[in-house]
């Protein structure tokens, strides 16, 4: 079986096309306005939020259209 591997390239300083950035905007959104009375706490907060996202959640933040056209536009050629 032959795979064809195709890179897409990514334009630098794009926080909105990288994946990582938008589940860390997420996580962010969440975290606002809120104390913690320790790093423990915090990291406790962290951990559980992280692990109860679903991958249906982490999907459809990282879902991104221009993901799709540029997909589309590689293998349309």
């Amino acid at each position: 079986m032959l795979i064809e591997l195709r890179l897409l390239r990514i334009p630098p300083y794009n926080p909105e096309l990288n994946p990582c950035e938008q589940v860390w905007q997420y996580i962010k959104n969440r975290f606002k306005n809120q104390r913690f009375e320790s790093m423990g706490e915090l990291k406790k907060w962290l951990h559980t939020t992280v692990v109860s996202m679903s991958s249906q959640t982490i999907k459809s933040i990282t879902s991104n259209h221009h993901y799709k056209n540029a997909f589309i536009e590689t293998f349309q050629k």
